[in-house]
C-alpha cells in the first residue's frame, strides 16, 4: 500500500489548494462554469429560492441585521414564524420640514411594543394570488423600515400620491392623524447607515426591499409589476425607485386585508382630535426630541411666522402651545388614551378632505 502515498497526497494537496480563495488561475475554471451553467442553476433554484426565508441558513438573518442597524431603538424578538419589531415610532433624522400641504398633525412617540409591535413574517410564501397596492390598502403601512418607521401606500386615502402634492417632508414623511410618523415612499437615506448591502425595508408579506441596486451595486433586472424578482442569493425581493411606486408595488407574499389595510398590524395612540388642512401652510423648521424634550414646529402661513410647540407633562399628558400667523395664541392640554388609536396608524388625509393649497 506505499504505493498510494504518493497519489493521497497529491488529493490531498489538491484539496487543500481548492480551499484557497482568490487564486486567479484556480478561480477561472469555476468562474467559467459559473457563466455555463448560470441559467440551469437559476431554473432549477427559481422556486426553491423564491420560498426561502430572508437571510436563509443559520445565524442572525438579513431581516434582522437590518433592524440590529438601528438598535436599541428598533428592537426584534423572533415568535415563532414572526419577527416582533418595536418603536417608538420617531426616526432619528430630521422631521416635517418641507411639507406645504399640512394638516396639522406633530410627531408624537407611538406604542409599538409588547402586543401592538410590528409582525413581519419569518418564512414568507408566495401567494397564489398576489394584489397590488394600486388604489388598495390605502390605509396603514404596507412595510415598515429599517429605522421601525411604517411606510404607507404612496397614495393617500383619496387616491392621490403624496409625494406629488407636497404632503412630504424633505425624507419622505409626515404624519397621520393620530400624529403618528410615517413615510410614502422609499427612505433611501437610510443607505447612509445601512450601506447598499442590506435592505431597507420589508414590506409585510415578509419580503425584503432593497434599495435602487442590488447589494453588489449592478441595476436589478427583470423587475415584475410589483418592483420584485428573483435572484439566486437573495431570493425574491422588491426594489425601490424614484418614482411610483416608490416600494413594493403590491405583495408578491401571502397577506390578510381587512379594512383596506394588511391585518394585523399595529394600532397608533391618538392623543388629539385629528385637525382640517392649513391651507398656504409651510414647514419650515422642526426642533426637539417628542417624548423627550420640548419639541417645536415653525411654518409659515403666505409668508407670515406661526409655530406650534408642545411637551410631555407626565402621566400620559401633553401641554400644546400654539401661535398663530395672525399673533394669536392658545394652549391645550391633551391626555394619551382620550381619543382612541387609529388602525395601523391612519393617514391624516380624510377622504373629501381638502388639501392645503
Amino acid at each position: 500500500m506505499l504505493w498510494l502515498r504518493p497519489a493521497l497526497a497529491v488529493v490531498l494537496a489538491s484539496v487543500a489548494h481548492a480551499h484557497v480563495m482568490g487564486d486567479a488561475v484556480h478561480d477561472a475554471p469555476a468562474r467559467r462554469f459559473a457563466r455555463e451553467f448560470a441559467p440551469v442553476r437559476v431554473a432549477l433554484l427559481r422556486t426553491a429560492v423564491a420560498d426561502r426565508a430572508p437571510g436563509g441558513g443559520g445565524g442572525r438573518s438579513s431581516l434582522e441585521d437590518m433592524f440590529a442597524c438601528f438598535s436599541p431603538a428598533v428592537r426584534v424578538h423572533p415568535v415563532g414564524d414572526v419577527l416582533r419589531v418595536e418603536s417608538n415610532g420617531l426616526p432619528a433624522h430630521g422631521m416635517m420640514v418641507g411639507i406645504t400641504a399640512w394638516q396639522q398633525q406633530v410627531p408624537l412617540p407611538q406604542p409599538y411594543t409588547g402586543n401592538n409591535a410590528w409582525s413581519i413574517p419569518r418564512h414568507p410564501q408566495p401567494s397564489p394570488s398576489p394584489v397590488s397596492i394600486q388604489n388598495r390598502f390605502l390605509r396603514g403601512a404596507i412595510a415598515l423600515a429599517a429605522n421601525g418607521i411604517p411606510i404607507f401606500n404612496p397614495q393617500n386615502n383619496r387616491g392621490e400620491v403624496s409625494q406629488d402634492i407636497g404632503e412630504l417632508d424633505q425624507w419622505g414623511g409626515h404624519c397621520g392623524r393620530a400624529d403618528d410618523y410615517h413615510y410614502h415612499i422609499a427612505p433611501l437615506h437610510l443607505q447612509e447607515t445601512l450601506g447598499r448591502e442590506r435592505p431597507i425595508a420589508c414590506a409585510l408579506d415578509g419580503y425584503l426591499i432593497y434599495g435602487l441596486t442590488e447589494p453588489d451595486g449592478t441595476a436589478p433586472q427583470g423587475l415584475d409589476a410589483f418592483n420584485g424578482h428573483v435572484v439566486p442569493a437573495l431570493g425574491y425581493h422588491y426594489h425601490a425607485s424614484k418614482k411610483y411606486p416608490f416600494v413594493n408595488g403590491g405583495f408578491h407574499g401571502v397577506v390578510v386585508e381587512r379594512d383596506e389595510q394588511v391585518e394585523p398590524q399595529p394600532r397608533a395612540q391618538g392623543v388629539r382630535p385629528a385637525l382640517a388642512a392649513l391651507r398656504g401652510a409651510k414647514i419650515v423648521g422642526f426642533e426637539g426630541s417628542p417624548g423627550q424634550t420640548a419639541s417645536r414646529l415653525s411654518y409659515t402661513v403666505n409668508g407670515k411666522p406661526a409655530s406650534v410647540s408642545y411637551a410631555a407633562l407626565g402621566g400620559g399628558q401633553w401641554r400644546f402651545q400654539f401661535v398663530n400667523a395672525d399673533g394669536a395664541t392658545r394652549e391645550e392640554v391633551h391626555r394619551e388614551g382620550e381619543r382612541g388609536g387609529g388602525g395601523g396608524g391612519r393617514d391624516a388625509r380624510k377622504k373629501g378632505g381638502g388639501a392645503p393649497k
